[in-house]
This record gives structure tokens, sequence and C-alpha cells, in this order.
């Protein structure tokens, strides 16, 4: 298995707790055997969510990914690309602001720099998740 393939499992998992916790909260005033069942399958996924969770977490704190020249760790590596997306997102609100005053021409360059790293970053990212092989 690769790390890829833990984190799609990972995504299906935070799903089901959603669905299953928001079934139980609906069951628990009504129907004690089914609230019961629900409540053994919850609590199965939330121990298979916190192992996913430790075994991510060791992955990306071991794994080496190179950002430019640098080498960092793949937690790392997250973390910044992250925050380029929140830094994308917010000059992408304030091009689009009607009321703003600001130069549009030089916040859409400044945006266009940091989406082009932010892409080239997220695919070398994508490239160490589907190769990067879970013991």
């Amino acid at each position: 298995m690769v790390l890829a393939e833990v984190l799609i499992e990972m995504r299906n998992l935070k799903q089901r707790i959603s669905q299953l916790e928001d079934y139980l909260h609906r069951l628990a005033d009504n129907n004690a055997t089914l609230a019961d069942t629900a409540t053994i399958k919850l609590l199965d996924l939330l121990d298979k969510h916190r192992s996913h969770l430790i075994l991510i977490n060791k992955m990306n704190n071991t794994t080496e990914v190179s950002i430019g020249s640098s080498k960092v760790v793949l937690a790392n590596a997250i973390i910044i690309t992250k925050t380029m997306k929140r830094k994308i997102d917010l000059l992408n609100a304030l091009i689009e602001n009607e009321n703003g005053v600001l130069d549009v021409f030089s916040l859409m360059e400044q945006r266009d720099k940091l989406l082009e790293e932010h892409t080239t970053i997220s695919n070398g990212l994508k490239v160490i998740e589907w190769s990067t092989v879970i013991d």
C-alpha cells in the first residue's frame, strides 16, 4: 500500500464517521438497540481513524521532499502548501472585491506566481504520496 491510498482511506473514514455520528444522534432517544450497534461501529471506526492518523503522521515526519533547493519533511511541505493556498484565497478575495482600491493587476500577478509555485509543489507531493510505500 502507498501513502496516497492511506490518505484516500482516511477521507472515506472521516465521511463514514460523520454519517454514523449523525445517525447515532438521531437514534439516541428513539432506539436503544440500534444506537448501541451504531455506537460500537462508531468506536471501531474511530480506532481505525486513529491508527491511520498515527501512520500518516509517522510517514509525513520521516519522508523528505525537495522544495526548490531545500529538503523538508513532508509534514512541513504540507504546511507550506496550505499556507500558500490561504494566501491565494486572500488575493482572490481582494481581486474580487467590488469596492477595492488596490491594484488588481499587481494582486493578480502575485496570485499567479503563488498559484504556479503551489501547483508545482502540490504535484511533487502527489508524486511522493503515490510512490511512498507504507510498511
